[in-house]
């Protein structure tokens, strides 16, 4: 049971990490893409919460899991071989 709630806290903490990652990059890319000589542009970070939340969650978990689940094979391991030693 341990392990089980090990590997969704390493879910769960890639999830908001890359999520927020992909809510900055939304709002850097709008802030640049609706700059011009003569304004600055807008952050959009509304934006990036709603391709967030609506549009690329399954994306963002799907990725996220995979990290989860390298980051807990290499847990395994390193326990392992420091328990061998």
């Amino acid at each position: 049971m341990a392990l089980f709630m090990l590997f969704g806290l390493l879910w769960i903490m890639a999830w908001l990490k890359y999520t927020c990652n992909f809510i900055c990059m939304v709002a850097a890319s709008t802030y640049y893409w609706n700059s011009n000589p003569n304004h600055d542009g807008d952050a959009e970070v509304g934006l990036g919460f709603k391709f967030a939340y609506v549009y690329h969650m399954g994306s963002l978990a799907f990725g996220s899991f995979i990290i989860a689940l390298v980051q807990f094979i290499r847990i395994i391991f390193i326990y392992t071989a420091k328990k061998a030693a």
